[in-house]
């Protein structure tokens, strides 16, 4: 498998994740400092592109819990499964541009860097200034800023790619939520709705058609995400994925209109890349999206950070899977060294913050998508074995 290729399928990788699972002062790459910084930040900052020192409405945080909401009454459960997904590259629209990123996620640390910044984590030694600036709001993404292009430099198709698969039905992550309205416009605001994430297998493995978009496709569930459950050898019988999910959202409420998971909170993904299992976990985790009409959803967001060394080890774990060419010398450093270069905030075990005097180890993430309602999950897919590494034994 070319190289190129592999990475497009890493960026599919991350992208599901993305649908697990994205307006104020706005900020860019081009901004003071530019590019040609050292690995640490110089320039201002100094506490004032704090968002407590900012007017309310300079920042993007996630939505808050609705003031004095009632529970929700609503027993109504919809499975919304991922049907586009925007990885930073284009607007909603399909639209290519340079800076679609800066609007998809949201202010996960409280402040509104630009490259000149210096209350923030210290870059990567080799980084440039500009991985450190954020998006519109404070917007903290810099996996669209700063790996994408990266992605796309490989596979300048990546992005349409992915799409065309999830649309022919190759995956899908689906949101089962209850208690959420989805009438299009409303402005409901409610607490006490309930929710799980579950990943979507390949629709049909026989290689038919794809699913038909509507709430008639039973879509079947992947087993490595299921408690009580492994990739490999599947789930027991009788397992219900919805209970089974190791994602649940048992907070989760509707703020004026928008659904949102609840507390940030780290979620996990297991997805597959050369037969491999590659598991991304996100902490601090926002999932949110609006009703567009009833039996889908728009405007979806999946924010939150991604452990740098955890994403190398994992990526290493299955990179003689992508291309061989990766087991060993210098083609993996490489790349392990610009994906290093993009952290961009600081993961202390759960908790994500941004402080000057530590070194950034995290890359933040923010990924848009749009989902449409499909049966409710009663089918688990089987078990598959994973794969070996082509790396083992021959290096």
């Amino acid at each position: 498998m070319k190289l190129s290729h592999g990475i497009g399928l890493l960026t599919g990788v991350v992208g599901t994740v993305g649908l697990l699972v994205f307006v104020g002062c706005s900020s860019n790459s081009s901004g003071a400092g530019g590019d040609g910084g050292s690995g640490s930040s110089s320039g201002g900052g100094n506490g004032n592109d704090n968002c407590a020192n900012l007017p309310a409405t300079a920042c993007l945080p996630p939505p808050s819990v609705p003031s004095g909401a009632s529970k929700t009454s609503s027993t109504t459960a919809h499975n919304y499964a991922l049907h586009k997904l925007f990885l930073g590259d284009t607007d909603r629209n399909g639209v290519t541009s340079s800076t679609a990123w800066e609007s998809f996620g949201y202010n996960l640390d409280g402040k509104i860097t630009t490259a000149a910044s210096t209350d923030v984590c210290t870059l990567v030694a080799g980084s440039t200034r500009s991985a450190q600036t954020d998006g519109n709001g404070g917007i903290d993404n810099s996996f669209g800023e700063n790996i994408m292009p990266i992605i796309l430099s490989l596979d300048a198709t990546a992005s349409q790619t992915l799409n065309t698969d999830i649309n022919a039905g190759s995956f899908t992550v689906m949101t089962y939520v209850v208690g959420f309205d989805d009438s299009a416009g409303n402005t409901t605001s409610a607490t006490g709705l309930t929710g799980a994430l579950l990943a979507g297998a390949k629709f049909n493995p026989d290689g038919g058609a794809g699913p038909a978009w509507n709430t008639s496709p039973v879509w079947p569930v992947l087993p490595g995400l299921l408690n009580g459950c492994t990739s490999t050898g599947g789930c027991p019988s009788g397992t219900n994925p919805i209970t089974a999910s190791e994602v649940q959202f048992p907070n989760a409420f509707q703020a004026n209109g928008t659904f949102v998971n609840g507390s940030p909170s780290p979620i996990t993904l297991s997805l597959s890349i050369g037969g491999q299992t590659l598991s991304l976990d996100i902490a601090s985790a926002v999932i949110s999206f609006q009703p567009d009409a009833p039996g889908s959803v728009t405007n979806g967001i999946i924010a939150g950070v991604l452990n740098t060394q955890d994403l190398l080890n994992g990526l290493q774990s299955v990179a003689g899977n992508i291309s061989q060419s990766l087991c060993g010398g210098t083609a993996f450093a490489s790349i392990a060294s610009e994906i290093q270069q993009t952290s961009d905030i600081i993961l202390t075990g759960t908790t994500v913050s941004n402080t000057a005097g530590t070194t950034c180890n995290a890359i933040s993430i923010g990924l848009g998508f749009s989902s449409t309602e499909i049966a409710a999950p009663s089918v688990i897919a089987p078990g598959a074995p994973a794969a070996p590494n082509a790396c083992d034994g021959g290096m």
